[in-house]
C-alpha cells in the first residue's frame, strides 16, 4: 500500500535518516525533480555516484514496484505540485499579455494536475457503467460542473447515448426518484459536497441506479459512488475575478470518457454519425473542418 504522503514529501522527510548511498539518490532527485523524471537507471547512478542496483532499491524503499514505476509516481507529484512551486504572482494581471500568460499557466497546470491523476481502471470503470445503461443523467451545480454536465450530454448522445442534463437541485432529486436500476448518472463536482447532488446520488443508489462521480476522493459525493473518477481540481483562490480553472480538469475527464465510449460503440454508431455529417452539410453546405461533436 503506498504511503498518503506524496514521493517528493516522502524523500524530503526521510533524508536524514538515509544511509549515504540513498541520501545521495535522493539529492540528485530532489535538485532538479523535473530532469530527474527524465533520466534512465543508469544515468541517475552516474550522477549520484552509486551503482544501478542500488538505485533500484531506493525507488522499492519508496514504496515503488521498481524505477519505472518511481518515475511515473515522481512525474505525477510533481505536475500536481507544480502549481505551488511556480512563484506566486504578487499583482493581478491588468494587460493584454499578461492575462494572456496568467490565464496560459493556469490552463496548463489544470491539465497537468489532471493528467497527473488520472486513474485507468477507474475511466474502464466508469465507462463500463456509461455505454450499458439505458438512460444517462448528467448532474453538476455551479458554473464549471453545470456547464461540464451540459456538455456531458452534447458529447454522449451523439454516441446514440439517451443523456440528458440538468443543473436544477429539484429536478435532480426528482430524476434520481424516478430511475430505475437500469439507468446511470454522471455528476460533475469540484468539492463532492452540494447537497442536490449528495442526494441525488443517495436516493438513486437507493433505487438501484448507477452513480459515476468526477469529484475529489473521499467527499461525501464521492462515498455514495458507485465508480469514482478521481480528480482534485484546484481554483484560482489568489484573484477571484480569474475563471475558474478546474473546468479543464473536469473537460479533460470527460473527454477521455467519451472517446473510450466512442471507440468501444464505434462499429454501431459509424453509419448514424455519417448520417449526422450529412445532414450538417445539407444545412449550411460542405465543412470539412468542422467536426460531427461540435
Amino acid at each position: 500500500m503506498r504511503n498518503p504522503a506524496s514521493l517528493i514529501d516522502r524523500m524530503r522527510l526521510e533524508l536524514p535518516e538515509m544511509n549515504r548511498a540513498d541520501r545521495a539518490v535522493a539529492d540528485v532527485i530532489l535538485h532538479d525533480i523535473d530532469a530527474a523524471t527524465r533520466l534512465s537507471t543508469k544515468e541517475l547512478a552516474g550522477k549520484a555516484e552509486v551503482s544501478e542496483p542500488t538505485v533500484i532499491r531506493f525507488a522499492r524503499r519508496m514504496g515503488c514496484k521498481g524505477f519505472t514505476d518511481f518515475k511515473i509516481r515522481l512525474a505525477q507529484d510533481y505536475a500536481i505540485g507544480r502549481m505551488y512551486l511556480v512563484a506566486e504572482r504578487s499583482a493581478p494581471a491588468e494587460t493584454g499579455r499578461e492575462v494572456a500568460e496568467h490565464v496560459y499557466e493556469a490552463t496548463a497546470q489544470a491539465l497537468a494536475s489532471a493528467f497527473a491523476q488520472r486513474d485507468p481502471a477507474a475511466l474502464e470503470a466508469a465507462v463500463d457503467v456509461l455505454n450499458k445503461a439505458r438512460r444517462i443523467f448528467c448532474f453538476g451545480v455551479g458554473g464549471s460542473s453545470a456547464n461540464v454536465a451540459q456538455e456531458a450530454e452534447n458529447r454522449l448522445f451523439r454516441l446514440d447515448l439517451a443523456a440528458s442534463a440538468t443543473a436544477d437541485p429539484y429536478k435532480q432529486r426528482i430524476i434520481a426518484a424516478t430511475s430505475s436500476p437500469d439507468d446511470a448518472f454522471l455528476i460533475f463536482s469540484v468539492t463532492g459536497k452540494p447537497r442536490s447532488l449528495v442526494d441525488a446520488a443517495e436516493i438513486a443508489r437507493g433505487i438501484g441506479a448507477a452513480v459515476v462521480s468526477v469529484t475529489a476522493p473521499g467527499t461525501p459525493l464521492a462515498e455514495r459512488s458507485t465508480v469514482v473518477v478521481p480528480l482534485i481540481a484546484f481554483d484560482e483562490e489568489k484573484f477571484f475575478y480569474m475563471p475558474n480553472r478546474g473546468r479543464y480538469g473536469q473537460l479533460f475527464v470527460l473527454d477521455c470518457l467519451a472517446t473510450l465510449i466512442g471507440a468501444r460503440r464505434m462499429k454501431s454508431v459509424a453509419k448514424k454519425l455519417w448520417r449526422a455529417r450529412m445532414t450538417l452539410v445539407d444545412l449550411h453546405g460542405s465543412t470539412e473542418s468542422q467536426p460531427v461533436g461540435d
